[in-house]
């Protein structure tokens, strides 16, 4: 059965759902960058991200739930993905849909940096067509080429 996740713009009001999935533990562990976020912090971060025309933050939606967060950044040469699923949404099979939803919105290359413990990121990356280009540091370098 393949899940229709929506992908809607964040904004300002998103602050605090999207500052509680950040300081999840195992959200924490599984980012490159594992430190809590403060919400004086969350909040400069959020308000530059919304105001970067090479950003792209959406929130993904389930029947107007809201299941987790995604983020692309514009590289010289493609797009940078991150995503991130709901604490209480994991394991329901939404990462993939939610990066396919990412993909039908812009123009590839596509490029993903995942801890090599990732599994879950990793397999969803295998599954959206991406293939690991390099290893360093416990970060694998995925790359999905323009279709």
């Amino acid at each position: 059965m393949f899940v229709l996740v929506e992908l809607r713009l964040a904004t300002i009001e998103d602050t605090e759902l999207l500052l509680e999935w950040r300081n999840d533990t195992a959200t924490r562990q599984a980012s490159l960058s594992s430190s809590k976020v403060t919400k004086e912090a969350h909040l400069t971060w959020l308000q530059a991200s919304l105001g970067n025309t090479d950003r792209r933050l959406w929130i993904a939606q389930l029947e107007g739930c809201a299941v987790g967060s995604c983020r692309a950044d514009r590289q010289q040469d493609g797009w940078l993905l991150s995503w991130t699923i709901a604490p209480d949404m994991r394991g329901k099979g939404l990462a993939y849909p939610m990066v396919l939803a990412i993909l039908n919105s812009l123009t590839g290359p596509f490029f993903a940096q995942i801890k090599s413990d990732n599994m879950a990121s990793i397999k969803v990356a295998e599954k959206a067509g991406f293939t690991c280009q390099e290893t360093k540091d416990d970060v694998l370098y995925f790359v999905r080429e323009a279709s």
